[in-house]
C-alpha cells in the first residue's frame, strides 16, 4: 500500500517534446498513487511557431492536452476514482482562444477535452484593458519567453514593450483581438461548458509568502492552492480540513451558540502537527515534487461544516450576521494555526527558504493587500 497523504501536485510543462512527455509521464505517476493535478502549460509555443530542430512549425498547445486528457483517463487515481487534472493556460498565449473551447461539446472531436479541467491564468493588465476598452495582444511565448516569469507592473512593462515590438513589426507572430471581446468570450465558455475557470495571476504572486524564491504559475485542480512551479520543482500541498460545527459550544452549554475557542485551538494545533509530518512520511512518486516539499513546507488547513454553524446558530447564509460569524471563525483559525506553526519552527526549526519570506518580513496573509493595492496604483 502507497497511498498517498498529499492532495495535489502541480507542474510547470518546458517547451521542449521531452520536457513535455516527461510532464505527462510525470501527471501519470503522480495520478496512480492518487494526486490531483495542476499543470502550467504557459511556456509551449504555440500553433505555427518556428521549431529551430526541424525548421517546421509547432501544432501548438491544444494537440497535447488531448494526450494529457485520454492519460486522466487511462491512470485513475489510485485504482479508485477518476484521475483528475486542471491545464492552465495565461490570457496572452497565442493558442488561448482555441484553449477557451476545449470543453464545448460541438466542433472536432480531436481538439476537445471532455474529461479534463482548464483554466484561465489571467494578468491584472487584460482586466484593466477590458475596462479600458482597449486592445490585447496574443503571442507565442517561444518569443516572449519573459513574460512567463513577470507579474504586476514589471509584467505590464515588459508585455508593452513586446507590443511595440510587434507594431514595429519585430515580431512576426501575434494576433489583435478586442480585450472586451475575448472577456465575453471567456464569460460565454464558462456558462456554457464551466470551463475555463477564472484565476487572477497578479494577486497569486503579489500576495505570496515564497515570492523570494520563484513565481506561481498556476493553481491545482480546485484553485485552492497557490505555490511556485518551475522546471525543477513540482509543488505539493498537503491538505486537512477541520469541521468548524464540532467546535460550537453544545445546546445545554451556558456558552451555547459560541466557538469552544479552547477546543478550536486543540484542534488546529492537532492539524497542524499531523499536516507537518505529512511532508516527512510521504511517498513521493516524483522526484521534484519531493525535493520541493521538503523545501518549502507548504500546509493548506481549510474548514468545513460552516453551513451547519448557521444553521445551528439560525442564522440565514446571506445576512450580515453570517458574514460577522464568518470573519470571527476564521479569524480564530488562522490565529491558531500562526500559533501552532510558530510553535512548530521552535520545536522543529523553520522550513528551509523561510529567509526573505513576507513571514520573514512580519507581513501577514491579511496585510498583503496592502502590497497588492501597491502595486495596483489605485486602479
Amino acid at each position: 500500500q502507497r497511498s498517498q497523504l498529499s492532495s495535489c501536485y502541480l507542474t510547470t510543462i518546458p517547451d521542449n517534446l521531452d520536457g513535455i512527455y516527461e510532464g505527462i509521464k510525470e501527471n501519470a505517476l503522480l495520478a496512480k498513487y492518487a494526486g490531483g493535478l495542476g499543470n502550467d502549460w504557459t511556456s509551449v509555443r504555440a500553433l505555427g511557431a518556428h521549431i529551430k530542430g526541424t525548421n517546421g512549425e509547432s501544432q501548438g498547445v491544444v494537440p497535447f492536452l488531448k494526450v494529457v486528457n485520454d492519460t486522466a483517463v487511462a491512470v485513475n487515481q489510485g485504482g479508485k476514482r477518476k484521475g483528475a487534472v486542471c491545464a492552465y493556460l495565461e490570457t496572452w498565449h497565442l493558442d488561448i482562444e482555441e484553449f477557451l473551447e476545449l470543453r464545448k461539446n460541438t466542433g472536432d472531436d480531436r481538439r476537445r477535452t471532455h474529461d479534463m479541467n482548464t483554466a484561465n491564468w489571467v494578468p491584472d493588465l487584460f482586466m484593466k484593458r477590458v475596462m479600458e476598452n482597449g486592445e490585447w495582444t496574443l503571442f507565442s511565448p517561444s518569443n516572449v519567453p519573459d513574460l512567463h516569469e513577470k507579474f504586476g507592473s514589471e509584467f505590464e512593462r515588459a508585455y508593452t514593450d513586446y507590443e511595440e515590438k510587434a507594431d514595429r513589426g519585430e515580431l512576426k507572430l501575434f494576433k489583435r483581438v478586442p480585450a472586451a471581446t475575448l472577456w465575453r468570450k471567456m464569460l460565454t465558455m464558462l456558462f456554457e461548458t464551466g470551463h475555463p475557470w477564472i484565476t487572477f495571476k497578479d494577486p497569486c504572486n503579489i500576495r505570496s509568502p515564497q515570492q523570494h524564491v520563484g513565481v506561481v504559475h498556476s493553481s491545482n485542480l480546485c484553485t485552492e492552492i497557490t505555490l511556485n512551479t518551475s522546471d525543477e520543482e513540482i509543488a505539493v500541498c498537503n491538505l486537512g480540513s477541520v469541521n468548524l460545527s464540532a467546535h460550537l459550544f453544545p445546546k445545554d452549554h451556558e456558552k451555547a451558540g459560541q466557538i469552544d475557542h479552547e477546543k478550536l485551538r486543540r484542534t488546529v494545533n492537532t492539524a497542524m502537527r499531523m499536516l507537518d509530518n505529512v511532508i516527512d512520511i510521504n511517498y513521493y512518486a516524483v522526484g521534484k515534487a519531493r525535493n520541493s516539499n521538503l523545501k518549502h513546507r507548504p500546509v493548506g488547513m481549510g474548514i468545513m461544516g460552516f453551513q451547519d454553524c448557521l444553521h445551528e446558530l439560525r442564522i440565514p447564509y446571506a445576512s450580515d450576521e453570517a458574514i460577522e460569524f464568518a470573519d470571527q471563525s476564521m479569524e480564530a483559525v488562522s490565529y491558531y494555526a500562526y500559533w501552532a506553526s510558530t510553535e512548530l519552527a521552535e520545536e522543529r526549526g523553520r522550513y528551509a527558504t523561510y529567509r526573505g519570506s513576507l513571514w520573514d518580513r512580519g507581513i501577514l496573509p491579511l496585510d498583503s493587500l496592502d502590497l497588492l493595492r501597491q502595486e495596483r496604483g489605485g486602479y
